[in-house]
């Protein structure tokens, strides 16, 4: 039965009971019934033992209560699911029935409640309704309807929508951990004089609301800090959504980014998908590689920070933005802004506030502190690297960095008899490098061209770390003009 049906039902026994004047009315849609002569009119007392006998006799359970949360009626299939009697049911309040119903609760809300998960017993599971009785803007009184075939069915029901909230809860936490930030600036190990200065920095900015820019070699762990500048700032409760612009195809990289609407292109979504950036609203969109950002998505990103809006692919609703962009490239930008290659305005919009990451062949002095962070965080804390094998690890070049040398204690360790890691449990190119080097040293002398080179890339890239990256200080620190400077580091590779 509809929910209109239990209310005129329930104002008919509540009226029926509650009447004490000669000549009240009741008005039912289509019916006027008056009471005469201080008696109840026979066409009243038909039409309730009718509605009496249909409640009777319907496969469900019907209660109706007052505003007091007292019970007015309670139908026959209630009573014998609550073996009670019936008569002696009128009168009490339904929590003597029900210790924790959410009836009283309802009246005070005044808002429906359907579908609702309700233990009568161990062994009964029930789904009840709970519907207001409305005078106006006024609750009355409330119906509870009762929804069940059988106590099995109704069980398994239940199993099965308690598992469908577990998987939901599962899939969320999923969904919450893909766009959130887990490492803070207390995350990045080392001691490293230039590593610290980067995290210095990285803290200053945080607390502005400015674009970043993180450089640095691939491994040297350019997401890391763009994680910790994200959980420093305004914004760490907010989603950190990452997207590796290398990784993803250039001709999908924009319904990614800004999203699309329904058959805004062929093998579309029927209801269209949220772009990374709206799903960074009042958070830090992360853009990992921008180097490898096609131009017109360069233009697009652009103007969005402009303008602090979107629109999906497909679409003519614009959508407002608010997020905080942290890019991060191990690419000259600069070189390719030159080779019109990247947008110079993008270029200076995030070049505006950079982080640069030094190399770990750069800071040796940290390859002990790392290499204990991760044998502790793989809960291998009590395992030893000798000294030898630490030498090697410190004198090694590092092409991968950071996360190469995690990489090289993982296989160190599932190569380790006992606790123990020594030389033997190296990979080769690392064991082989010491080696080399002293091959390459002990070699005939190079070239005098080849030597200048190397004293002159010297002194450029130390004059480059004491201006911070400044082209224009480091070539008045040098002598030179700022073109000269560019054609030297482009010739050195730097």
């Amino acid at each position: 039965m509809s929910k209109g049906i239990w209310t005129e039902m329930a104002k008919v026994e509540t009226l029926r009971r509650c009447m004490k004047d000669d000549g009240l009315y009741l008005r039912l849609p289509g019916v006027s019934l008056r009471r005469r002569g201080g008696q109840p009119g026979a066409e009243l007392d038909e039409l309730v033992e009718t509605l009496r006998l249909v409640m009777d006799n319907v496969y469900s359970g019907i209660i109706i209560c007052n505003k007091e949360s007292k019970i007015l009626y309670m139908n026959r299939f209630y009573a014998d699911l609550l073996k009670t009697d019936r008569d002696q049911a009128v009168g009490k309040h339904i929590k003597e029935f029900f210790p924790e119903s959410r009836l009283p609760e309802v009246l005070q809300s005044g808002e429906m409640e359907i579908g609702q998960k309700c233990s009568l017993r161990a062994d009964i599971a029930l789904l009840v309704n709970r519907i207001p009785i409305k005078r106006g803007n006024e609750t009355i009184g409330v119906i509870l309807q009762t929804i069940f075939k059988d106590y099995t069915e109704i069980n398994e029901l239940m199993a099965k929508m308690n598992l469908l909230e577990k998987e939901v809860k599962f899939y969320k936490r999923g969904l919450d951990s893909m766009l959130s930030a887990t490492f803070t600036l207390d995350s990045i190990v080392g001691k490293n004089k230039r590593l610290l200065e980067a995290k210095k920095m990285a803290e200053k900015y945080a607390k502005t609301d400015a674009a970043v820019l993180i450089v640095g070699a691939t491994g040297t762990g350019k997401e890391l800090f763009a994680q910790a500048v994200h959980m420093a700032s305004g914004r760490k409760a907010g989603p950190f959504v990452c997207v590796n612009c290398a990784a993803i195809p250039k001709d999908l990289l924009e319904s990614e980014l800004f999203g699309y609407e329904t058959g805004a292109f062929t093998g579309a979504r029927q209801r269209g998908k949220t772009g990374r950036i709206e799903l960074a609203h009042r958070g830090t969109l992360f853009l990992d590689e921008i180097g490898d950002l096609p131009q017109g998505a360069q233009s697009k990103i652009l103007r969005v920070l402009e303008t602090k809006t979107i629109e999906r692919l497909g679409g003519i609703r614009s959508v407002e933005v608010d997020f905080r962009l942290v890019a991060a490239t191990n690419k000259d930008l600069r070189s390719m802004m030159d080779r019109g290659e990247f947008r110079e305005d993008l270029f200076y919009r995030l070049n505006t506030m950079m982080i640069e990451i030094p190399p770990l062949s750069e800071r040796p002095e940290d390859v002990i502190a790392l290499v204990n962070h991760f044998l502790r965080s793989m809960g291998k804390a009590s395992y030893a690297v000798t000294d030898p094998a630490m030498r090697m690890l410190q004198g090694y070049s590092w092409p991968g960095n950071v996360r190469e040398l995690k990489s090289v204690i993982e296989r160190a360790v599932s190569l380790a008899e006992g606790e123990r890691i020594d030389v033997e449990q190296l990979p080769f190119e690392v064991r082989s490098f010491e080696t080399r080097c002293r091959r390459e040293s002990a070699s005939s002398p190079k070239p005098l061209f080849d030597e200048m080179s190397c004293f002159e890339k010297e002194l450029i890239t130390d004059a480059l770390r004491k201006t911070k990256g400044n082209m224009a200080r480091t070539a008045k620190l040098l002598g030179i003009s700022r073109s000269t400077l560019y054609e030297k580091c482009k010739g050195l590779g730097l």
